[in-house]
């Protein structure tokens, strides 16, 4: 069979002009953005409701502005009741009874409305929650001594065995004081690789857990002094959250959703504390 490369040619340029023409008609539609409540709470067992953040989303092309993304003057509630704003800090609500506890076992449902936006959450609070030290005191001297890993010899460990209300729990080690004069200096390479750079070793430190322990050793403290050693049982939006933040992070993906008509996270917690001073 003989082919005609001119003829084919010609239709080829044809077909091809056609294509050029189909889509050079077609108008490039931009992207409409609706902005969203995003929400970040945390209530915690024993303590008032504060902190409340409400803001709205922006654009991925804006440069974000915190300030002028706070949601001021919306009608923030939780089981009904009307939460207030602080004057001095736009955006940022709490419950004006300063005799309100938030109670373990109980279930708060937060809802927002800002202009035509509505979303809302609900959290359970996990059971009363108590740690059991192992190596150690409340109120004991810890030596602090550089590893080179994180299973590098334990300072104490931290125990709550049995407990069953929670599936992820948070350690937080907070540094009474954090200056450069009883910052820990470490610029061994193996002290970045695990903590970081020296700028990013901030206070406080803050780990997650699966287990019903926590071995703290080198990488919980940056500082010398005095620290609060923080473990927080926590509920079920906060597994899911950070469950979708660390294997979920897909195209579509909403991070485990908890916030219905909106983002963020409304979670809570039951806490309990060791407190020890860190020499070097």
């Amino acid at each position: 069979m003989r082919i005609n490369l001119r003829t084919s040619t010609v239709i080829g340029s044809t077909f091809f002009l056609i294509l050029l023409g189909m889509f050079g008609c077609e108008e490039t539609l931009e992207p409409v953005i609706e902005p969203k409540l995003v929400i970040n709470a945390e209530l915690r067992a024993g303590d008032p409701i504060d902190s409340v953040f409400v803001s709205w989303t922006a654009e991925i092309t804006e440069y974000y502005d915190p300030e002028k993304q706070r949601v001021s003057g919306a009608e923030v509630r939780i089981n009904g009741i009307q939460l207030a704003e602080y004057d001095t800090v736009p955006g940022v609500y709490y419950m004006p009874d300063p005799t309100f506890r938030v109670q373990s076992g109980e279930t708060y449902t937060l809802e927002v409305i800002a202009g035509d936006e509505q979303a809302s959450a609900s959290t359970t609070v996990p059971a009363p929650f108590q740690i059991t030290p192992i190596g150690v005191q409340d109120g004991d001297t810890v030596q602090y001594i550089p590893g080179d890993s994180w299973f590098s010899d334990a300072f104490f460990t931290l125990a709550w065995i049995g407990y069953e209300d929670a599936r992820i729990f948070r350690i937080i080690s907070l540094a009474d004081s954090a200056t450069p004069e009883n910052f820990i200096e470490d610029d061994r390479d193996v002290a970045e690789v695990f903590k970081g750079k020296v700028e990013d070793r901030t206070n406080p430190a803050i780990w997650w857990v699966g287990d019903q322990f926590a071995r703290i050793n080198w990488m919980f403290f940056n500082y010398t002094g005095w620290h609060s050693i923080i473990v927080s049982a926590m509920d079920e939006n906060y597994y899911r959250y950070r469950s979708g933040l660390n294997f979920e992070q897909l195209p579509g993906k909403n991070f485990q959703q908890v916030i219905e008509n909106g983002y963020g996270i409304f979670a809570s917690s039951a806490s309990d504390t060791i407190r020890v001073f860190v020499v070097e």
